[in-house]
C-alpha cells in the first residue's frame, strides 16, 4: 500500500514577474441622496400604526406647499380629510404624523 505519487515539474522561474504594477482608481464624484422619502410607505404607516383609531392629525408637505390636516382614510389616489377636502398623493412631496 505504499504507492509514490508521481512527481511534479515545477518550472523554475527565472524573470522578473510585474503583473500587479498597473493600479487604477476611478472615483464617480456625483452626489447621490441616499435617503429619498416613499411617500406611499409612510401612508400606509401611519394607517396602520397602533395611534390611528379614526384619525391621524399630519403635516403634508405637497408641492403647492404646507398644511395641517386630520385624515381619515384613503380612497383610490387621493387621502381623505376630515374637513372633506381630498389631497392627491401624486402631489405629496412628503408627510409625517404630529
Amino acid at each position: 500500500m505504499n504507492k509514490d505519487l508521481p512527481r511534479v515539474y515545477a518550472n523554475p522561474i527565472d524573470k522578473d514577474i510585474r503583473n500587479n504594477t498597473d493600479i487604477y482608481y476611478g472615483k464617480n464624484e456625483e452626489n447621490r441622496s441616499s435617503k429619498q422619502v416613499n411617500v406611499y410607505e409612510k401612508i400606509n404607516k401611519i394607517f396602520a400604526s397602533p395611534h390611528h383609531v379614526y384619525k391621524s392629525n399630519v403635516l403634508v408637505k405637497t408641492k403647492n406647499g404646507d398644511s395641517k390636516t386630520t385624515i381619515v382614510g384613503k380612497a383610490g389616489n387621493y387621502l381623505l380629510c376630515l374637513n372633506g377636502d381630498k389631497i392627491n398623493m401624486l402631489d405629496i412631496i412628503d408627510i409625517d404624523r404630529i
